[in-house]
């Protein structure tokens, strides 16, 4: 794959508003079916990359949802409000290891030094009596929409390997972090191989118990490492954390949002270079009346996060409507 290109498009001058609150639809009707997983910028397009629960309207996972699992899908955007299907990203195949499960929090990173899209995953099953019931696994790709190609299961730097409800981060000298329930409810942060493809296993814990649906991102400086609370499909707090550096120390757990983040659960965040702000991606499990009897037919909120740097606190904001694009400032 060549360099990724970097053309001189400008967002803000097309002026999109967020709207949360509302049933969101891809530019040909359909409603997104991009659930619990993250937004890569890739030149001036943002790839979105979910999971589908078509078939699934209570959200059976494991064992018991392996028969209802869909493929992770992809869309794309030029500013985060107009969004294109661009496709199944990664199929699972019928008969091995991903199929004796549901598999979720499909995140993407794209590595320099290889040329690759490189994604990771995590898979709730249990193949054979040496691996536990949750593993993290990892494929990669030639181009972002994929499709992306099985490596590996992987295991995590906690002592029995376990890890799920994951994030990546990527910093600004080009290495990346894996970000994930360790299993004890903890969110731990791994240092990534230089291909992204295994985790170093040095690692640090940045939020005790009880915690899932890990996010990680620099903002300001400083480092945020924020986590949901363990209420499965249910909105539930956000709490976080912040270090120095990727691998801490992490400072005291603080509260981020406000009733229960606004019905929703934290997936990721995503920063916006032309304005300086950071987007919380988040899933409001059955939002929305169509949604109270299928998990498919759940909201998603594109939150504002600001961090104070004299203070180490940070917060997220409910914007019902919102640029960002705009100057960080004039969002709060």
């Amino acid at each position: 794959m060549s360099p990724i290109p970097q053309r001189n498009a400008d967002p803000a001058a097309r002026a999109p508003f967020i709207t949360n609150g509302t049933d969101w639809r891809d530019t040909r009707g359909r409603p997104i079916s991009c659930h619990d997983g993250c937004i890569l910028r890739v030149g001036d397009e943002f790839y979105w990359y979910g999971t589908s629960y078509r078939g699934n309207p209570r959200g059976l996972w494991g064992r018991p949802g392996a028969k209802l699992q869909n493929d992770f899908n992809v869309y794309r955007s030029r500013d985060l409000v107009s969004w294109e299907y661009a496709g199944v990203c990664f199929s699972f195949p019928k008969h091995s290891w991903l199929s004796e499960g549901t598999s979720h929090r499909p995140n993407v990173l794209y590595n320099e030094g290889t040329r690759k899209f490189v994604l990771w995953f995590f898979c709730m099953a249990k193949a054979d009596p040496e691996y536990p019931d949750v593993m993290l696994a990892v494929a990669e790709a030639d181009e972002p929409a994929g499709p992306f190609r099985f490596v590996a299961r992987r295991e995590s730097g906690e002592e029995h390997g376990w890890g799920q409800d994951l994030g990546l981060f990527k910093d600004d000298d080009g290495s990346a972090y894996l970000v994930y329930d360790d299993g004890h409810r903890n969110i731990r942060v791994d240092l990534l191989s230089d291909d992204y493809l295994s985790s170093t296993r040095r690692g640090a814990v940045a939020l005790p118990p009880t915690h899932e649906g890990a996010a990680m991102i620099k903002i300001k400086g400083r480092y945020l490492v924020a986590g949901s609370g363990v209420f499965g499909w249910a909105g539930s707090e956000t709490h976080g954390a912040v270090a120095d550096a990727p691998l801490g120390p992490y400072g005291r757990k603080q509260l981020l949002s406000q009733r229960e983040t606004w019905g929703s659960q934290i997936s990721n965040f995503l920063p916006i270079r032309e304005s300086g702000s950071i987007l919380a991606i988040c899933d409001q499990w059955w939002g929305g009346d169509a949604a109270r009897g299928d998990l498919e037919k759940s909201r998603y909120l594109f939150l504002p996060v600001d961090l104070d740097p004299a203070s180490n606190t940070a917060s997220l904001c409910y914007r019902e409507r919102w640029n960002p694009f705009a100057p960080a400032q004039e969002i709060w």
